[in-house]
């Protein structure tokens, strides 16, 4: 991980270590900061790529803390298996769908396209907690090692 990522992981954990039990939220918002931050970190250079660390730490966060809010465990790892799975597999348009029970969801990938010379596609992640929706929309391009990362 790299310095700017480290960073604000170990701010967020201290921030929660004052806290009795974290909550769904916090901790969705803590590992969404520090993944947005990893992603964040491998753009730009210099001031640039300081500032790409902490937007992508700050949208990862907002992102995770929204997912976590009500979601346990079990769902939110419904949730990402079915977003990695649009995301890598889906056919554009075509609906991923996941339950856990009180909280359930479908992913929808958009076409891949380029985008900085490498290939991107959008998608949509529709959440339902406890009767509560939300749609979710990112883009995720595939790294040079072929994997794919959520950069916004």
């Amino acid at each position: 991980m790299q310095r700017p990522a480290l960073l604000v992981t170990l701010l967020a954990m201290l921030a929660l270590s004052a806290c009795q039990a974290p909550t769904n939220q916090q901790l969705g918002g803590i590992a969404g900061s520090a993944v947005g931050a990893m992603i964040g970190s491998q753009f730009g250079s210099g001031a640039g790529k300081l500032g790409a660390t902490i937007v992508g730490g700050g949208i990862g966060g907002i992102i995770g803390s929204q997912i976590g809010r009500s979601m346990d465990q079990n769902a939110q790892r419904q949730a990402s298996e079915a977003e990695t799975r649009a995301i890598t597999t889906g056919q554009p348009g075509v609906p991923v769908s996941w339950n856990a029970g009180s909280s359930h969801g479908q992913v929808i990938p958009g076409p891949i396209r380029k985008q900085s010379g490498r290939e991107c596609r959008p998608y949509t992640h529709q959440i339902v907690v406890d009767g509560r929706g939300e749609a979710l929309r990112g883009t995720a391009c595939r790294m040079p090692d072929g994997s794919w990362q959520t950069i916004s």
